[in-house]
C-alpha cells in the first residue's frame, strides 16, 4: 500500500466531501477543488482546478450529470500519462462513453455509486467500468474500499446503477403514491404502519413470491388493481402507480414472461 498514492476530488458537495474525508481517514493524499467553496470541506482546498490535479496519481469527479462533460473536458488537457479520471457522478452509459472518448485508452474509469453516501463514505458500494476500471479498484482495495470491477467498457457500471434505480425509486415512488392514496381514504396512519410491517417482514424469498405468485394469479390482480383505481376515482384521488402496475399485469397476462418465476405448487 503505498502512503503517496494522491487523489484530487473535484465537488465537494455532500458526496463528495464524504468520500474525500473518508479516502483521507483511509490514508490517501486527498486534495480537493470546489468552485463554490464549501463552508465545511473535509480535506484541503485548492483555489483551482490545475492545482488540485497536479501530481494526482487518480482524479475523481463528483459533480452531476449536466456539468461532468464540461469538468472531463477542462480537466484531461492537464492530466499526465498514467493518471486515471474517475467520473462518479450519476449519468446515462452513453454519457460515460462521451466522457471515457476525451481520455486516452487507459484512462477512464466509469464509478457507480450503488447506495447512498450518508453513513457510509468512502466505503459506499461503487461498480466500476471502463478502460481504467482494474487498475482503479487494485490501485483502491487496499484501503478498504469496497469496489466491483465491472468491466472494460466504459457505460457499464452506470447502467447497473439506472437500472437499479428503477427498483430503489420505484419503490418509493409506489409507497408514497400508495400513502396519498390512503389519505384520500382517510386511512394514512393505519396504511403507513402497513408499510412498516410489511418491510419489516420482507426477505429474498418475498420477491420471488411475487414474481411466481403474480404468475399465478395475474387476472385476478389486474381486476383487483381496476377495482382499486375506480375506488380512487371515486374518492377524488387519482393515481400514477395504480393503472401502470394495472397495465404491467396485462403485459404478463399477453404472454409476457416473468423473469425467474416459477411455477407454485
Amino acid at each position: 500500500m503505498s502512503p503517496t498514492l494522491k487523489v484530487a476530488v473535484i465537488g465537494h458537495g455532500e458526496a463528495g466531501s464524504l468520500i474525500a474525508g473518508g479516502l483521507q481517514d483511509a490514508g490517501l493524499v486527498v486534495i480537493g477543488f470546489d468552485p463554490a467553496t464549501p463552508a465545511n470541506p473535509t480535506v484541503p482546498l485548492t483555489a483551482s482546478v490545475n492545482e488540485a490535479v497536479a501530481g494526482a496519481d487518480i482524479v475523481l469527479s463528483l459533480n452531476s450529470s449536466t456539468v461532468a462533460f464540461r469538468v472531463a473536458e477542462q480537466v484531461a488537457p492537464m492530466l499526465k500519462e498514467g493518471v486515471i479520471y474517475a467520473d462518479l457522478n450519476t449519468g446515462t452509459p452513453a454519457l460515460k462513453k462521451k466522457l471515457a472518448a476525451l481520455f486516452a485508452s487507459g484512462a477512464f474509469a466509469d464509478v457507480a455509486i450503488m447506495r447512498p453516501v450518508p453513513g457510509l463514505g468512502a466505503k459506499v458500494p461503487m461498480g466500476v467500468s471502463g478502460t481504467a476500471a482494474r487498475r482503479f479498484v487494485d490501485l483502491l482495495e487496499p484501503f478498504a474500499l469496497n469496489l466491483e470491477f465491472v468491466s472494460d467498457v466504459a457505460g457499464e457500471a452506470a447502467a447497473r446503477k439506472l437500472i437499479r434505480s428503477v427498483l430503489a425509486k420505484g419503490i418509493a415512488a409506489v409507497t408514497i403514491d400508495y400513502l396519498w392514496a390512503a389519505e384520500s381514504l382517510g386511512l394514512q396512519e393505519w396504511a403507513y404502519e402497513e408499510v412498516q410491517r410489511e418491510f419489516d417482514a420482507m426477505s429474498a424469498e418475498t420477491a420471488q413470491r411475487y414474481l411466481s405468485g403474480t404468475v399465478k394469479h395475474v387476472k385476478r390482480r389486474q381486476i383487483e388493481m381496476i377495482d382499486v383505481n375506480e375506488m380512487l376515482n371515486e374518492s377524488g384521488y387519482l393515481s400514477t402507480i395504480v393503472p401502470a402496475i394495472e397495465l404491467t399485469y396485462n403485459r404478463v397476462i399477453h404472454s409476457v414472461k416473468v423473469p425467474f418465476s416459477t411455477p407454485e405448487k
